[in-house]
């Protein structure tokens, strides 16, 4: 599946302006083929299926301390949000290169819970001493405030 997701990012950014717009463009044929193949990543990895279920429904920690106590590295739980926020940092990356829509990201995600994630994140990137780890997933759940105001629900 790797292969069909590389061609579709290769023919997206010919696509794409290299010039940084301020609204990006209305999502494209493109952009729903590679939304539709990045989701089916996770939807056919049952490992990723399971990351999920773990993060939604036993994910509790508020604070990088406790969750590093519960989930030292090399654990499952680790390997799970690991498994999480990695997701959500290609969808960043895609979306804030403009390869991928974020209209069609923030109609399918949201925030990418965001907030639950956060406390995670900024702690490891202190323990890792890596300032710049999973930065595209925050850059990405910044926007979707913005996003959000701009595209009031539809139901």
């Amino acid at each position: 599946m790797a292969e069909p997701i590389q061609n579709s990012i290769i023919n997206l950014r010919c696509h794409h302006h290299t010039k940084k717009v301020k609204n990006m463009p209305k999502p494209t044929n493109e952009d729903a083929v590679l939304i539709v193949q990045i989701f089916g990543i996770g939807a056919a990895d049952a490992e990723y299926q399971k990351a999920i279920m773990w993060f939604f429904a036993e994910m509790n920690e508020k604070n990088y301390d406790d969750y590093k106590k519960k989930y030292p590295m090399g654990s499952e739980g680790f390997q799970n949000f690991m498994k999480i926020s990695s997701y959500m940092e290609l969808v960043g990356t895609l979306v804030n290169r403009e390869v991928l829509s974020e209209d069609l990201v923030f109609e399918m995600w949201g925030d990418g819970d965001w907030e639950k994630a956060k406390p995670i994140i900024y702690g490891m990137r202190k323990d890792l001493a890596m300032p710049r780890f999973l930065e595209n997933y925050e850059i990405l759940v910044k926007k979707y405030p913005e996003w959000a105001e701009k595209n009031p629900i539809k139901i």
